[in-house]
């Protein structure tokens, strides 16, 4: 109650943390749950907000929901702010939608994650065990989600796991395989990843004899920061000391690790989201900086724009291969540095990055909704954006605060500075990186740029963007050397001084009156990150432009892109697009849409009626023959006539037809180049038409036979059509087909053989809204019954008709009816009459393909599914179509864009002063193609060549979902699309098939097909050689074994280890007996090995000095010959030294020696270093104290000799002197490995557990004494307490082979440092890789 935390108490107490938690509950006192009161106790509170206190008698909430816990990121810091909120919130709201109650634990106000509505329980608590621990135990939670919120959740997932508390998503201690550098390094190693060179030291001559190994730059850091803190750069041997000297304290208790830095390098992230291991999406973004700058300062580009592919399929292998060894299920990030198609890895963080929200709204795939769903195992599609193209690019560019910073020099290095960040969407990489500094803050240049480039090789590098800035009118200002440099290459420059400047050539005077509208500082190198005492010429005007507001610029790519960037666009040039805003409506993007035949203008209406295309979302027309007059174009004037009407008013690209008539068979195909469709009306109201049909037969001999014929006919009139196409085997086109008596005859056709493809009406669908038209309305029914018969939609003639028939005066025929279309259409996507994907395979892809329409690149409508379609009462539209006034639709278009350019924006055209920008397209049609029916497209088989492939729901997923995904997901361009179906997913790869400029998504997101195997031994075999020195071989003594063999047992055991957490066990063994004989009391080496067995699929029978003929006097040698009968390995223990090596001696099967007296304990020995390995990482560079029985203790003594093959290993013998390290111990020791420290000592003193980083403590054994009086004199010699363990480190390990007596007291059970339990565990899978590595040769 007075505000003492566990580790507080356990502090004052002298005890460890846990055991404080354990005896404050096993007393009952655990916290209360209190509901904040938000409504000044007027009222009864219901808010969800909660907190922690032990002030209360009672909770105020009732636990039953077992709720998921989210854990946040706390305050709002450098490396750690909204972006893994958003992560948080993004998580809560998965799985709300998915009916699982949330929990948020944070303790910041100023987050997302802890508004009321986020979560259904809001903890404002700290991300502490002891705080986790309570709320889980509280609400009984169904388990904790812990990688959203940055590092401090990731800090104490090893203490959550080693508490029972259930960790969706990669396990701890996969995850600390990640971040410990020494396990993640050995990873990379085996599965053939490179990574740069680098090694933890702790002397400064080794330290210089690295760099010197490896060479110069080096990236030298305090092993025991985060973020970057204290980073730096060296780049020379004198550099190296002066850092180690005054930056970093280098020891044995503080070492320092040095990396090979690559100059030139692209440094490359990768955000990526797995199921056990197997990837299921993954985004690679690059740096615009080389690396060098912290992933945090950097300007990313998403996708990337310079990688070459090779590097991203590296990049992509890598990745999968990363994913699958660290059993990933979850959110992960990896750094990559690349420099001539060579990848190497940085880092890899098994949690959400800070560059998460970032890619997940460039690609518009939610990658933590994916996460997500992968860590609770709900159903989650891989790679969902599979096919998508972008055609923008997003760049995000960080946020600065060097202004209230002080004497901070605002330079880039590897140490994170920045404060925030701001992304923003272009059409390239420049349009957006333009607007991401604009956003920023950062002001345009006007007209003076001051330039100050330190090094030779970056002056070299900016002269062509510096001459592009003269170039581009600007005043160039520089600093001398920069200036000569300028003037050398013929640039005028004007020369600034810093030091004694000429009146009217002050640097420090151009700054201050800022005179100065850009300045771009290049110093030469970064020797150290923001000294305190060291200041510059350079460092100095730096300074001076952040205190006077000047914008600075201080890297050499970002001044690069930026002046490029200045160079390619002006603000007077830039228009709003979809890139650069989010919508509340629900936003559809669709390709520009495809009018077969549209209704010839008549006389200056050609503007008009296309206009009204536009509006209703329509880019390409095929401008039909007839009007609604009687004029039809049926010769050159005619069709000169329409081309010049369009030519300079034509708002949509457009097609001209020509109608046959019995008189222009020849004229008509003279014509074919300038009206390449053919159209034969049998329409007797309309003048031009054909009655007979040898009139027919003639035009199908002389058309090209490549060219397409479109008809209306109907009944008798389509029966002879279809079959004089069938004789001339000519493809033909049905358009305005009204009813299902023509449908059926089009399809039986299609299945004889014909090329016949069809288009219906919009209207003719909706006929029963319509006015009265005789016949059609009994149609409609049967018509969308044969929907799949259908392989275009038309605005066609039914609208003017309509009109005509209503009365309707002072309209345009030509104009009418796009406008409705859509409403329409999405009405019955509502009703489940169509999806997304018929719309736009009718009225886009189809219309393309069977006529050989050109693609329109940068060409796409954008809707609002949600609005509600407001058409003027005094419209033309409203008054031939007055049911739109009594129900009124939804699906307003709200933008078409055409060729990059906006045309329309919420029914009004954007740029009232643009020229008509549509096309005569004539002469760019392809090859006309049947494609597939209507028919084929809904029961989809193989696509006609060059059609565009788009997948049914029963194809693209195994079951379908209802599935709506966040638009706040999508501010861009194409992927602001909300869908609620399977099928309008599938509608995706249709929607967004627009050009991209020069950016391919799909190569960047590929999904890696990875089988993954049930266990990867193989791999590990091959890795080391195929080579197994442990085939059908005793084990008899440590010394048997290179540091490579044991390397090989411990890569083994880890597989092993995954395999039974997957499985429980790896059948490699199946068949085979184990005979286990121990003539000692043994429970866990036998259970151990007993259980290693059984867990590889053998069986093992066991015996004992009182169960086997050694009862009768049976000899050892005897015994192990009759086993050797029956089993086909055998685990032997005898109290005798030196016993196994001599029974071995008789055996015909291998012995495995489970223990010989006090000589030697070989798998025990193996399983510590195992151990060590996974608790700290390595062994190498360690202090190891071995306590108590170090006389008889065969553990020891064979651990001794296993620690020698490591290098600057510290071995402290702590020991009464009766029971010493043997002699014999450590000379062999010593003559093994003379580098390594020996040391002795009779108590076990403060400066030795100081310094102690695996603390080994035996039992004093009972049995291997003569005299009890001396057993009872040294049994208590050495006790491990809380007391002692209060003067280790805290990053310390203690181990016991136990049994335990009284040398380690059960206090210290509940300490994470206390690692002898989970010791016991390593060593079954230990003895797992041990057993399959004597009995399988290879795997």
């Amino acid at each position: 109650q007075q505000g003492f935390s566990d580790s507080g108490i356990a502090h004052f107490t002298k005890r460890n943390e846990m055991q404080v938690r354990n005896t404050r509950t096993g007393y009952g006192i655990t916290p209360f749950v209190k509901q904040i009161d938000t409504v000044a106790a007027e009222f009864p509170a219901h808010t969800n907000y909660l907190y922690i206190t032990y002030n209360a008698s009672e909770h105020d909430v009732q636990f039953v929901d077992n709720g998921v816990m989210v854990l946040g990121s706390g305050v709002y810091r450098i490396g750690s702010s909204v972006e893994f909120d958003w992560c948080a919130v993004r998580a809560i709201r998965t799985l709300r939608d998915n009916q699982f109650k949330t929990i948020m634990v944070n303790y910041n106000p100023e987050t997302v994650s802890t508004d009321y509505d986020e979560a259904d329980r809001l903890y404002f608590s700290n991300i502490t065990l002891e705080r986790i621990m309570d709320i889980y135990e509280a609400e009984t939670s169904a388990g904790v989600i812990i990688s959203m919120g940055g590092q401090a959740p990731n800090n104490i997932a090893l203490g959550l796991q080693r508490n029972k508390v259930k960790i969706f998503g990669t396990s701890p201690e996969n995850i600390d395989g990640a971040e410990n550098r020494y396990k993640f390094s050995r990873m990379l190693d085996q599965i053939g990843v490179d990574q740069p060179q680098w090694r933890e030291l702790t002397q400064y001559e080794d330290a210089e004899s690295f760099c010197d190994e490896v060479g110069y730059p080096v990236l030298v850091r305090p092993s025991y920061v985060l973020s970057g803190a204290a980073m730096n750069v060296v780049s020379t041997a004198t550099d190296l000391k002066t850092y180690l000297n005054q930056a970093a304290t280098m020891s044995r208790d503080h070492p320092v690790v040095i990396t090979k830095f690559i100059e030139e390098a692209k440094e490359i992230d990768v955000d990526a989201v797995a199921l056990d291991g197997k990837l299921i999406m993954h985004c690679v973004s690059e740096h615009v900086e080389n690396a060098g700058v912290h992933s945090g300062d950097a300007t990313l580009v998403q996708p990337p724009q310079d990688l070459d592919p090779v590097t991203v399929k590296k990049i992509g292998d890598a990745t999968a291969a990363i994913g699958q060894a660290l059993r990933v299920t979850g959110p992960f990030n990896i750094q990559f540095m690349a420099k001539n198609n060579e990848i190497k890895v940085i880092e890899c963080n098994v949690r959400a990055a800070r560059s998460f929200p970032f890619v997940s709204k460039v690609t518009g795939v939610d990658l933590i909704e994916m996460a997500t769903k992968a860590m609770l195992g709900l159903p989650v599609v891989p790679y969902p954006n599979r096919g998508q193209r972008l055609n923008y690019v997003g760049v995000k560019v960080p946020q600065f605060s060097f202004s209230r910073l002080q004497g901070a020099d605002p330079i880039l290095g590897v140490e994170m500075a920045s404060t925030g960040e701001v992304a923003a969407f272009g059409r390239d990489k420049y349009d957006a990186y333009l607007k991401a500094m604009l956003a920023t803050g950062f002001r345009l240049p006007k007209e003076n740029i001051l330039l100050s480039i330190g090094s030779y090789k970056e002056k070299v590098e900016m002269m062509p963007s510096v001459r592009r800035l003269f170039e581009s009118g600007f005043k160039l200002f520089a600093t001398p050397g920069t200036a000569d440099f300028i003037q050398e290459h013929g640039i005028d420059v004007t020369a600034l001084e810093a030091d004694k400047a000429r009146e009217g050539y002050s640097l420090e005077e151009y700054l201050s009156s800022n005179k100065i509208d850009l300045y771009i500082n290049l110093p030469s190198k970064n020797s150290f990150r923001r000294p305190a005492t060291y200041v510059s010429n350079g460092y100095r005007s730096r300074r001076m432009a952040i205190d006077f507001s000047v914008p600075l610029i201080t890297n050499v790519k970002c001044a690069k892109m930026f002046i490029e960037a200045m160079a390619r666009f002006s603000m007077d040039k830039w228009e709003i697009e979809s890139v650069d805003y989010i919508t509340s409506h629900r936003t559809t993007v669709l390709p520009g849409l495809v009018n077969i035949t549209a209704l010839l203008p008549g006389g200056d209406g050609f503007e008009q009626a296309t206009r009204a295309a536009i509006c209703g979302g329509f880019t390409m027309l095929g401008i039909s023959a007839h009007g609604a007059d009687a004029f039809a174009t049926t010769g050159d004037q005619s069709v000169s006539k329409v081309k010049s009407a369009g030519r300079g008013h034509a708002h949509t690209d457009y097609v001209v037809e020509i109608a046959a008539t019995e008189a222009n068979p020849a004229a008509a195909a003279a014509l074919s180049a300038d009206a390449p469709i053919l159209y034969v009306s049998f329409d007797r109201s309309h003048p031009v038409h054909v009655d007979k049909y040898s009139a027919v037969s003639e035009h199908f001999k002389a058309w090209p036979q490549n060219s397409t014929v479109i008809t209306n006919a109907s009944g008798n009139d389509l029966a002879t059509m279809l079959l004089l196409a069938s004789l001339f085997s000519r493809q033909i086109h049905v358009t305005d087909v009204r009813t299902p008596e023509d449908l059926d005859l089009i399809d039986l056709s299609r299945a004889r053989g014909l090329c016949a493809t069809c288009d219906v009406s919009v209207y003719a669908l909706f006929a029963d809204r319509l006015p009265a038209i005789e016949g059609l309305q009994s149609n409609v029914q049967p018509l969308w019954s044969r929907l799949s018969a259908i392989d275009c939609f038309t605005v066609g003639t039914l609208p003017a008709q309509a009109a005509k028939a209503a009365g309707v005066k002072d309209v345009n025929p030509a104009t009418l009816g796009y406008q409705l279309v859509l409403p329409l259409l999405y009405t019955a996507v509502s009703e489940g009459r169509l999806t997304s994907t018929d719309v736009v395979e009718r009225f886009c892809n189809a219309p393309r393909r069977i006529f050989g329409l050109p693609e329109q690149p940068d060409t796409y409508v954008e809707i609002h599914r949600d609005r509600l379609v407001r058409i003027p009462p005094k419209s033309d539209d409203a008054k031939w179509f007055p049911d739109i006034l009594a129900k009124p639709a939804h699906c307003a278009v709200h933008r078409v864009v055409m060729r990059g350019k906006t045309l329309l924006l919420d029914g009004m055209f954007y740029d009232q002063g643009l020229a008509p920008v549509g096309r005569d397209l004539c002469h760019v049609l392809r090859t006309m193609s049947s494609g597939p029916s209507g028919k084929q497209f809904a029961q989809p088989p193989a696509m006609a060549a060059g059609a565009l492939s788009v997948k049914t729901a029963a194809e693209a997923r195994p079951a379908v979902h209802a599935r709506k995904s966040s638009l706040v997901m999508s501010p861009a361009v194409v992927p602001a699309i909300e869908v609620d179906t399977i099928d309008e997913v599938d509608a995706v790869s249709a929607v967004l098939d627009v050009q991209p400029l020069a950016v391919d998504e799909t190569a960047l997101a590929t999904r890696i097909e990875r089988p993954l195997p049930e266990s990867r031994l193989a791999d590990v075999m091959a890795r080391h050689g195929n080579q197994n020195p442990f085939y059908m071989k005793h084990v008899l003594s440590v010394r048997q074994f290179t540091r490579e063999d044991l390397h090989l047992l411990f890569a083994v055991a880890q597989e092993m280890r995954t395999v039974v957490q997957r499985s429980g066990m790896l059948p490699l063994l199946t068949g085979r007996v184990m005979a286990a004989v121990f003539y000692e009391p043994s429970s866990r080496t036998s259970s151990s090995f007993q259980t290693a067995m059984l867990r590889l699929g053998g069986q093992v029978f066991t015996a004992n000095s009182e169960s086997s003929s050694v009862a009768k006097g049976e000899t050892l040698e005897d015994t192990v010959r009759t086993f050797g009968s029956y089993a086909d390995i055998i685990t032997l223990r005898h109290p005798q030294p030196g016993s196994v090596q001599g029974a071995a001696r008789f055996a015909n099967i291998p012995v495995l020696n489970a223990g010989d007296g006090i000589g030697e304990h070989p798998s025990q020995a193996m399983l510590d270093t195992f151990t060590i390995r996974e608790e700290l990482g390595t062994v190498n560079g360690l202090t190891i104290t071995l306590v108590g029985d170090l006389k008889n203790g065969r553990t020891v003594h064979s651990l001794a000799r296993v620690l020698s093959q490591y290098k600057n290993v510290t071995l402290n013998y702590v020991s009464p002197a009766s029971l010493a390290m043997p002699e014999s111990i450590k000379r062999d020791v010593a003559l093994r490995a003379p580098y390594v420290e020996q040391h002795e000592f009779t108590e076990l003193t403060d400066a030795v557990l100081a310094k102690t980083d695996v603390l080994y403590v035996t039992r004093v054994q009972k049995e291997r004494f003569d005299n009890e009086e001396e057993y009872e004199r040294t049994r208590s010699a050495f006790v491990i307490d809380n007391e002692v363990m209060r003067k280790c480190k805290r990053n310390m390990i203690v181990m016991h082979p136990l049994p335990r007596v009284t040398e380690i007291a059960p206090e210290v059970d509940t300490d994470q440092r206390a690692a002898y339990f989970r010791q016991m565990q390593y060593g079954m899978f230990v003895r797992m890789a041990l057993l399959a590595l004597v009995l399988c040769r290879n795997f």
